[in-house]
């Protein structure tokens, strides 16, 4: 009987075990105890309402999925993942381009988190593990991934609230000091008044970084406030009305867009209750996922243990790698700014110690907005711009030693001068803005920044410009403006006296900018002040101009 039942036994084993053509590398997972707690926040519409959910144990992976595992799917299965994706840096992301989740601009190690797919190529994936291991791997659910993010707290992160921004550089790869000087110096990019801002600390790593190198959180996850954002299961709806209360995916009949959480290197870090969202085809580059598997975690396969080993090697060059990073320079102080006659003169405290090896000047376009790099190697504290424009914005100086550049000094604004109308107006110049806010600009005819809103520009906007015109006369208005709608656009004011509607047509959306005609406007020689009171919202504008007939 005992011969019988071990030939039975052999023979189900022989049958029920999967055989690889290409070995998979199963997750490393973590397993997630069940319970409950309270998912979503106040502070976003999107996170409400804040309800109790329920959740069975279940596992996660202890790490991104990284481009070494991802690389076994793609041998096996031939999968089409996306062939361009949005890679490539040069003062911001550029449009798709050629790469792929293996040759791209941003990875440079098997074990950094897989990017340049989307979520159908995550999809696919899981969906490949499961059937060559014979368990249910998936994605994560949103409520999962908020469960095991928060690991029984309720801060804003796992290890608090880090109000201050300098503790999360233990934990996490995210938009910091050293992130900046290497962005600027190599790629003439910003973290800096973008997002939730810019970290006060250093985590030595300017990109996606290796998985597992920061601090785990109480579960045992790394990576898990930020290194690249992640997709889930979920299709995003924008709240919580009628979500499941079970820890399970919200599936809808129609799924545009999917939900994502934590944050990455570029787009900083946010609270663990944080949502955001991305369409299923979007490739990009700081975009990965982890995989969730129901019950226990299981034990690691042959091929993980291999692949662990790997890793750690992996690990250990990269922690000597960081090790061997210089401290950044202390931040300049006394940074000031006066009018003279040759121009904007900036100056600042000297380096009274002689460790800094040269400075450089930074300015925005718009205050509050992404710095652009303007002069560089300045051995003395001062600096003289004398290619200045007559609209508002800021200057910030940095320190410089090893290549390396400090924290920004505190900005300081150039006041509003009266702006000349013999070229365009770009939008954003305006002396005082009411109802809109300024973003980046989709118009390919002219870059740069637009005026726009949750909703475009409110119904209630108020826009003030200051000009200088040479020639008193009638000058014809003209607009660049997106609109998903025709709307009722808005009123002129030249010098508090009403001039005229002038309509902003339907340009077929956001994306799409037309250059429209308003009315005739008599302007006085001289300073005119000139007001845009908006009528309606669901509109943008890039520039305006005026021209004398």
């Amino acid at each position: 009987m005992k011969k019988k039942h071990y030939l039975i036994m052999t023979a189900i084993t022989m049958v029920s075990a999967p055989s690889y053509a290409v070995e998979p590398i199963e997750p490393v997972m973590v397993t997630i105890p069940g319970g409950s707690f309270e998912m979503g926040s106040l502070a976003r519409q999107s996170t409400q309402p804040v309800h109790k959910v329920e959740l069975n144990t279940f596992s996660l992976g202890k790490y991104e999925v990284t481009v070494k595992e991802f690389g076994q799917f793609i041998k096996a299965t031939n999968y089409p993942a996306p062939t361009e994706c949005r890679h490539e840096l040069d003062g911001w992301f550029k449009l798709y381009s050629k790469g792929n989740w293996e040759v791209n601009k941003l990875n440079s190690s098997q074990f950094q988190p897989v990017v340049c797919i989307n979520w159908k190529a995550a999809q696919a994936y899981t969906q490949w593990l499961a059937k060559e291991t014979g368990k249910p791997y998936r994605l994560v659910s949103e409520a999962e991934w908020e469960y095991a993010a928060r690991a029984g707290t309720d801060t804003d992160y796992f290890f608090g609230d880090d109000e201050e921004m300098s503790e999360v550089c233990q934990y996490a790869n995210t938009a910091d000091l050293y992130g900046e000087s290497i962005l600027q110096m190599e790629a003439n990019t910003t973290y800096f008044n973008w997002s939730s801002g810019l970290a006060n600390c250093v985590d030595h790593s300017a990109y996606a970084s290796i998985v597992g190198m920061y601090k785990a959180n109480p579960y045992g996850l790394h990576d898990i406030v930020s290194n690249v954002l992640e997709f889930t299961a979920d299709c995003y709806v924008g709240g919580y009305e009628g979500a499941p209360t079970d820890g399970s995916a919200r599936i809808e009949e129609k799924c545009e867009r999917r939900s994502t959480r934590g944050g990455s290197w570029h787009w900083t870090h946010w609270p663990h209750a944080f949502r955001s969202n991305i369409s299923e085809d979007f490739a990009g580059g700081v975009d990965g996922f982890r995989v969730a598997l129901d019950g226990a975690a299981p034990e690691l396969s042959t091929a993980t243990r291999r692949f662990l080993k790997e890793l750690g090697e992996a690990q250990v060059i990269e922690r000597k790698r960081r090790q061997a990073i210089p401290k950044l320079p202390d931040p300049v102080t006394g940074f000031k700014l006066e009018n003279v006659k040759e121009g904007i003169k900036l100056s600042w405290d000297a380096d009274e110690k002689g460790v800094v090896d040269s400075y450089r000047i930074y300015r925005n376009q718009v205050p509050g907005k992404m710095f652009e790099l303007i002069a560089t190697n300045i051995k003395s504290n001062s600096f003289i711009d004398a290619n200045f424009g007559e609209h508002r914005y800021e200057y910030t100086v940095v320190a410089v030693k090893n290549h390396l550049q400090s924290a920004y000094a505190d900005p300081v604004t150039k006041p509003s001068g009266w702006l000349s109308i013999e070229s365009k107006i770009e939008a954003e110049w305006a002396t005082s803005i009411e109802g809109a806010s300024v973003s980046f600009s989709s118009d390919n005819e002219r870059k740069g920044s637009v005026l726009t809103g949750s909703e475009g520009i409110s119904d209630s906007a108020i826009i003030t410009y200051h000009v200088d015109v040479d020639s008193a006369g009638s000058y014809l208005l003209e607009y660049r403006v997106a609109s998903i709608q025709d709307t009722e656009g808005f009123e002129v004011y030249i010098n508090n006296k009403k001039h005229g509607a002038n309509p902003v047509l339907k340009t077929d959306g956001y994306h799409k900018w037309q250059t429209q005609t308003g009315v005739r406007l008599k302007l006085k020689e001289g300073k005119n002040r000139i007001t845009f009171k908006s009528l309606d919202s669901h509109w943008k504008l890039n520039w305006f101009s005026l021209k004398k007939i």
